[in-house]
């Protein structure tokens, strides 16, 4: 089958969504073409430095043939259109047409299944109020009038709407109209064949060896974009006051340069720390190493992949899906299917939370080990990118 993608950016070398489908589509025998930006710094996207102009280039992967597309417009950062993709969609002549959100060109998109209805299509969608709709007008206009102008034009011809997150489903209820009967949950999983190479290789005892973290420490993983909206600190200071040379804290993550003030009180925090680790922005298999050297997952706050990932590797997790920060409440139950999540209470302060419940789980590691259990069932039943792939490719039968 022919699987064509479309979305705003694209770098083989990370593991986000789009990587990890086309692996997986690949390993079934598809044939995967993504159309992407010409933006090849996660960085420069993330802070719109790169305002994706470049000319049009193809490289192939192992897993995909990546067609870079500069964009036409790109407003604010907010509204991207690619030049036409219409030529690539009729060369490529797929059978799973796959946009990644609401963008303009899903229109092209529409044109070509009303020629080809054996062409199914579908979208997923990252969006919540946690992470969008900051404001009256981002809600109304950008949300309520722009981008659902050119979904209401493709709801007709999508197959299925995939939020990530349920947060994401009541979203494009609210503001797009969108039925549930239209929508299903698609969420972001882990490369599990991946997690069971590094869990098997000496990744533990060698990230442990070159730390300096004793083999029976209880070693906790954080990490991200260090922005206040992760209130990483509050795991710091959690760690700081318990005062114990027995737990360790492996943070792998920078921050932007303009946080100067958020990220000087990251290193009072942890600078001067024997049992705290920055380690900074790591790879992929990075990441994947330091989850392997760690115990426990904490994030005080604000979802991302590195949530499903420490699932993947088995770690519990500690998360807050709520803070004062935040717009809105994450709703990250979904993930808890076997007692492998603790979430914080955003009535109290987290530091003392999470303080708590270092302390009981370093106490007692019988209850430490039926969360991992735990983390284990669930990404095996929730998060596994086959099962994934599967569940996108059910319009194409």
């Amino acid at each position: 089958m022919k699987i064509l993608m479309i979305c705003e950016f694209y770098d083989a070398h990370l593991e986000y969504q789009e990587n990890l489908l086309a692996k997986y589509y690949t390993r079934q025998g598809h044939d995967v073409t993504i159309i992407t930006s010409t933006i090849r710094s996660i960085q420069d996207y993330y802070h719109d430095r790169d305002r994706g102009k470049g000319a049009r280039t193809e490289e192939q992967t192992p897993d995909a043939r990546i067609i870079r597309l500069p964009f036409e417009w790109n407003v604010l950062h907010r509204i991207k259109v690619f030049s036409s993709i219409a030529p690539i969609i009729d060369e490529v002549q797929p059978q799973l047409l796959y946009f990644h959100d609401i963008i303009p060109n899903i229109l092209e998109g529409v044109r070509y299944v009303k020629r080809h209805p054996e062409c199914a299509m579908i979208m997923d969608y990252h969006a919540d109020i946690s992470n969008s709709g900051a404001n009256w007008a981002s809600r109304k206009i950008l949300h309520g009038v722009v981008r659902k102008y050119f979904l209401d034009r493709a709801r007709p011809w999508l197959k299925k709407i995939y939020p990530i997150v349920p947060a994401g489903a009541d979203f494009l209820e609210e503001y797009y109209g969108v039925q549930r009967s239209e929508m299903e949950l698609l969420p972001l999983g882990t490369d599990q064949e991946f997690a069971r190479q590094v869990l098997g290789s000496d990744a533990r005892q060698r990230v442990r060896s070159a730390l300096g973290i004793p083999d029976d420490a209880l070693t906790i993983f954080t990490g991200g974009k260090l922005t206040p909206l992760k209130r990483t600190e509050d795991l710091l200071m959690a760690v700081n006051e318990l005062n114990d040379s027995a737990i360790h804290v492996i943070v792998a993550g920078t921050g932007d340069p303009v946080l100067a003030d958020y990220l000087a009180h990251i290193d009072r925090l942890s600078v001067a720390r024997a049992n705290i680790h920055r380690v900074g922005w790591q790879d992929r298999a990075g990441v994947y190493d330091h989850m392997a050297a760690a115990d426990l997952a904490i994030f005080p706050a604000s979802q991302s992949v590195m949530w499903q990932q420490s699932l993947g590797m088995g770690l519990p997790l500690i998360v807050g899906e709520q803070t004062a920060l935040q717009r809105g409440v994450q709703s990250v139950g979904y993930l808890n299917r076997h007692d492998n999540l603790i979430i914080l209470d955003p009535a109290r302060p987290f530091a003392g939370q999470i303080q708590g419940h270092i302390e009981r789980l370093a106490a007692d590691r019988s209850e430490l080990a039926k969360m991992s259990a735990g983390a284990r069932r669930t990404a095996s039943e929730l998060l596994d990118y086959a099962a994934i792939c599967e569940t996108t490719l059910q319009h194409c039968r």
